[in-house]
């Protein structure tokens, strides 16, 4: 069947995810040990990623969690989470971009097919990255956690992704940095799939194989015409 939509993952495929949160862990960092977080730099950004870790990437209450262990006096407690928060906040506006190659190579591709987002992403914070990065006017279709409450691979958010666009499964075309969660996920719904290789960092799974893998974004535009 012919294509007839493109959809994408968010995070480290359409935006460089793992850049922004490296890049506002260490502005954080730096500005709640300047404010008298009693470690190093270093060590406050580990524990930011351990937090990360163990309770999301997405999880809210990061800075608190960093602090509350050293039993601070509460007004100086609350200074350095604040710090950390600002200081979060005015990195991400800085350096939260789409790939290089992705507003020109989406401008091409909207004109022949509808574009979708499904993100596991929150919908305020998928919202935020799209127009922080200058793409939300790109999408017909935007499909974020808190549209099924399920997150990839569950079948949830892909039938929430088919029932919007009203296509067939083979007419979409999925593409995604997560061998486990994206290509897994739109694969068991009948989708056509692509492996953002530039993006992958966690979720290589040899068991899962894609229909087609990009080195960069604009690689789709080849992909597409050799499908059609």
């Amino acid at each position: 069947m012919k294509l007839a939509a493109l959809a994408f993952d968010l995070d480290n495929t359409l935006i460089n995810f793992m850049l922004f949160k490296r890049k506002s862990a260490q502005a954080a960092a730096a500005a709640m040990v300047e404010q008298g977080l009693p470690i190093s730099k270093e060590e406050a950004q580990g524990r930011i990623f351990q937090i990360y870790s163990k309770k999301g990437i997405e999880y809210q209450k990061t800075f608190f969690d960093v602090v509350y262990p050293f039993h601070l006096p509460l007004n100086d407690a609350e200074r350095i989470q604040q710090a950390g928060i600002l200081a979060y906040l005015k990195t991400k506006f800085a350096v939260l971009h789409p790939y290089p190659d992705v507003p020109q190579t989406l401008h091409e591709l909207r004109s022949k097919y509808r574009l979708a987002v499904v993100t596991d992403a929150p919908r305020n914070k998928a919202w935020q990255r799209l127009i922080l990065a200058n793409l939300a006017g790109y999408f017909d279709i935007v499909v974020t956690y808190h549209d099924t409450n399920s997150s990839k691979p569950a079948a949830a958010p892909f039938l929430k992704l088919l029932s919007s666009l009203a296509l067939e499964p083979s007419q979409i075309l999925f593409t995604g940095d997560n061998l486990s969660r994206d290509i897994r996920g739109a694969k068991l719904a009948g989708m056509r799939t692509c492996f953002a290789k530039y993006g992958s960092i966690i979720g290589m799974d040899d068991s899962v194989k894609p229909d087609f893998e990009i080195e960069r974004f604009s690689d789709l535009l080849k992909i597409i015409s050799s499908i059609q």
